[in-house]
């Protein structure tokens, strides 16, 4: 909603003089530039700027031109879309604004003093709209995804050795998946529909853009997953599954032994398949994790600046991590224990 967009920002902590108020350009959340993104001083050309605050209230007052060389101009016949935020404020850098959303005014439905169209009392402006709840279930569905469904696929596939021998694991592993694919698509949209709405560049911050990124990978492992090439399977485990179809879910074991004890040779397209899809894998899990931890923090940056949310949200992946590590050695270590018969 933010990034890009041209905002006139007054300082009530700092003296109102020349610089303050003052015309900037939004870069990112996480790496605001008081000075770097300031416009140059030839852009500062609003007229009668002030900012004053007394009893509770900040008054922020200024005119600019509608159409201005380098400049997101105004439409004085059509629709624009403001954005706004406040927050507070310190004398050494900017703070995370508490609140913010967007204001869409259509000009053509205004008239000058001089129109013979009396209309303006019909004239209407789009409330201010906050986007708070469509980013509050964009964050929630993430989470799902990238902090519950992934991490659990991945560690079905992971933990496989502690199952019994009939646990379909491979089934859970492709339903998991499947489901937070389908959450992705719809968080992707709610992204997409919300940049519409306000006319914002889609992905011009870092997060949109690594989300992005996550969303392509993400179609690509799942249709990496249908149309893989099968691991090879002993004799017996083929004719097993003419009688059992259960047992198919058994032929993706990293490690095939034939009847006789020995080791059955996988092939090259099924070597080059299992190095990339649990290399992309292990890639979508840590990009996942870190946009739910970027979208976090830039929902904090937005609404709200407790921490309580990313705590939490660090704790759960710490302690869902510490324990598939903990399993993970224990099968490790029974597989290496001698069996007595």
């Amino acid at each position: 909603m933010m990034y890009g967009s041209e905002v006139v920002i007054g300082r009530p902590a700092l003296p109102e003089g020349p610089n303050n108020p003052s015309k900037y350009r939004l870069g990112t959340v996480m790496n605001v530039k008081v000075n770097g993104d300031r416009l140059t001083e030839s852009q500062q050309t609003l007229i009668d700027p002030s900012i004053t605050s007394q009893d509770g209230k900040t008054i922020l007052q200024f005119t600019k031109l509608l159409s201005e060389p380098g400049e997101i101009p105004i439409d004085a016949d059509g629709k624009n879309v403001f954005v706004w935020a406040y927050g507070v404020d310190s004398s050494s850098r900017f703070s995370i604004h508490t609140n913010s959303g967007s204001t869409e005014v259509d000009f053509s439905l205004y008239k000058g003093p001089d129109s013979t169209d009396n209309s303006s009392s019909d004239s209407t402006v789009t409330e201010s709209v906050s986007y708070r709840g469509r980013w509050k279930v964009h964050g929630i569905l993430a989470f799902t995804a990238w902090g519950v469904l992934v991490p659990t696929a991945i560690s079905v596939s992971l933990l496989r050795n502690l199952y019994p021998s009939n646990f379909p694991w491979l089934r859970v592993h492709f339903a998991l998946n499947g489901l937070a694919c389908i959450i992705m698509i719809v968080v992707f949209a709610i992204a997409l529909t919300s940049y519409d709405t306000t006319g914002r560049n889609h992905f011009d911050g870092t997060h949109e853009k690594i989300g992005l990124v996550i969303f392509v990978f993400v179609l690509f492992q799942v249709m990496g997953g249908v149309f893989r090439a099968h691991a090879p399977k002993p004799a017996s485990a083929i004719a097993d599954t003419v009688h059992d179809n259960e047992n198919v879910v058994n032929e993706e074991s990293d490690e095939e032994f034939t009847d006789e004890g020995k080791k059955v040779e996988k092939s090259l397209q099924r070597m080059i398949w299992e190095v990339m899809h649990k290399g992309m894998g292990v890639l979508l899990l840590v990009l996942g994790l870190y946009e739910v931890q970027s979208g976090i923090a830039l929902y904090a940056s937005r609404y709200s600046p407790e921490t309580s949310v990313e705590i939490a949200y660090q704790a759960w992946i710490g302690a869902g991590l510490g324990i598939v590590l903990l399993l993970f050695a224990y099968s490790k270590l029974r597989d290496r224990t001698p069996k007595t018969t």
